[in-house]
């Protein structure tokens, strides 16, 4: 199957309260100049949705080891902080 047929196939659903939360977020970052905030808030966007749609699959992979949960949610974190701390930071 070409690439756009398998595109065209996919369908996702996310819910609505998630998407006004990301466009809000994104929204106000854009509007502050924070760039780099709304870059994490994108990935954090990403991060989230991949998990909650691909949550059953991480886990048969994993074979129930919880270490690949952790893993995954500590780099979540790490993007936070990241964020956090960009957020935080002064620009010129």
């Amino acid at each position: 199957m070409d690439p756009v047929g398998i595109l065209s196939a996919v369908e996702i659903k996310i819910p609505i309260y998630i998407l006004i939360s990301y466009i809000a977020l994104i929204s106000i970052c854009l509007l502050l100049r924070r760039i780099h905030l709304g870059l994490a808030v994108s990935f954090l966007f990403v991060f989230y949705i991949g998990y909650l749609y691909n949550r059953s699959f991480l886990i048969e992979t994993l074979k129930g080891s919880p270490l690949g949960i952790v893993i995954y949610a500590g780099l979540g974190l790490v993007t936070i902080v990241l964020a956090i701390i960009s957020f935080l930071s002064s620009h010129k």
